[in-house]
């Protein structure tokens, strides 16, 4: 008996401890498209490819529910049941997509996607890379509160209520609202 119980306690550390694995998922999806994320708690990088193809790729130790529903020239990109600590994923889309994204907490960084761009983060941080802020027709920006740093349009702000609202000479439109946190728009240093 004595035997027995010492096993146990050896394995049952090893079978509560569920393994963590690298995961991935992927769909074919046009070029130029509407790509729509609405994702849970955690840190999402949405980076471009040069394929025709949504990946969703994470490491977790627990189970991730991740739908990419494709319709048309528009595909809804679902990340549930994240864990509550650091869950991270990147999410890669056609370089050449327009790009709609919900985020309840947490962080989403959007590197050289080239689109039209509507992001909002009830709590936590927007960070976009603008290296070519000509690109750029409309642009707002707001934080209930936080601060807004946006280099790439010579925007620093801070505080409660703030936002900022400019029109440039580009084609794309840019939108970002943060409730409580930081929304940062770099430009090219």
């Amino acid at each position: 008996m004595k035997r027995l119980a010492f096993f146990l306690v050896l394995l049952l550390p090893s079978l509560l401890h569920a393994q963590a694995s690298d995961l991935s998922t992927q769909q074919r999806f046009i070029s130029d498209g509407l790509v729509r994320l609405h994702l849970e708690a955690g840190g999402y990088t949405v980076a471009p490819n040069d394929s025709d193809n949504i990946v969703v790729s994470w490491h977790t130790s627990r189970p991730v529910k991740v739908e990419i529903k494709p319709s048309g020239n528009r595909a809804d990109v679902y990340v549930r049941d994240t864990p509550h600590n650091n869950f991270q994923a990147t999410i890669e889309i056609p370089r050449r997509s327009n790009l709609w994204a919900r985020l309840s907490a947490g962080e989403l960084v959007v590197e050289g996607v080239d689109g039209d761009k509507n992001l909002e983060v009830l709590a936590g941080r927007i960070q976009v890379d603008v290296p070519h802020a000509q690109d750029y027709g409309h642009r707002d920006a707001s934080v209930t509160a936080g601060s807004i740093e946006a280099s790439a349009f010579e925007i620093s702000k801070g505080g409660l209520f703030r936002s900022f609202d400019q029109e440039g000479p580009g084609k794309y439109r840019l939108h970002a609202h943060v409730m409580t946190g930081e929304i940062d728009f770099r430009g090219s240093e």
